[in-house]
């Protein structure tokens, strides 16, 4: 079973630069965009190779499996922009022109599916030291929280995504005194910014650099860390 992992945060936070200190020939990048990527090994993903560019939703999954059949070098998927994806999707001509009687009800039923088929559906068949990182916006929820975008009132009330998963991190900046910007990951929530991680596993605040994070990650879902939780 693979481990599914979000790094939600508004736009700007540092979510594509936090990848600067993966290894490209242990990770895959899955983007929607034709964008380069924010930092110095950018190059060394290659189109086809360890970047895969695809906007559509269903493909995803696709191509999450055929990583985890045939490129055991590979321990690491990262989803660059979840968002992207959605809105692709939700502002596309198909999408749109089914807006009235069921149809128009429909086609969130399947952006659902959609959603859930693509990281969350097919966990256990994927190799169990795999991991997939989704990267993802926020937005304000009814609760005053500031979580996972869900683009649709059906996420949040039926499949509730970050219910999946055990880790959630949540990217945010914090101004300096001499005010320069400081580029944060929050690793349980402070009470507005949702996110979760097994408890002891992190300290609440650390650098936004997702390397490390995946390695401790790893080692602990392996058994090779042991840590002492702590319950409040």
């Amino acid at each position: 079973m693979a481990e599914v992992a979000l790094y939600i945060g508004e736009s700007g936070c540092g979510k594509s630069t936090a990848l600067r200190n993966l290894d490209p020939a242990k990770t895959v990048i899955i983007s929607p965009n034709a964008k380069s990527l924010p930092f110095p090994k950018g190059p060394e993903y290659k189109i086809g190779q360890n970047l895969i560019q695809t906007k559509e939703l269903d493909a995803i999954a696709e191509v999450i499996t055929h990583i985890s059949e045939n490129m055991p070098n590979v321990n690491l998927v990262v989803i660059e922009d979840f968002t992207h994806m959605f809105n692709a999707r939700i502002f596309s001509p198909k999408f749109l022109s089914r807006n009235t009687g069921g149809e128009a009800f429909a086609r969130w039923n399947d952006f659902g599916a959609s959603v859930f088929d693509a990281i969350i559906a097919h966990q256990l068949e994927w190799r169990k030291d795999l991991i997939v990182l989704v990267l993802h916006h926020v937005e304000l929820k009814e609760t005053g929280t500031i979580g996972f975008k869900s683009s649709g009132k059906l996420l949040d009330n039926t499949i509730q995504v970050p219910s999946y998963v055990n880790y959630q991190f949540h990217g945010f900046t914090a101004a300096q005194e001499n005010g320069t910007v400081s580029y944060k990951i929050r690793t349980q929530t402070d009470g507005v910014r949702d996110a979760k991680t097994p408890p002891g596993l992190f300290e609440a605040v650390i650098p936004n650099d997702v390397a490390p994070l995946m390695d401790k990650m790893r080692k602990y879902i392996t058994g090779e860390l042991k840590i002492n939780p702590v319950y409040i």
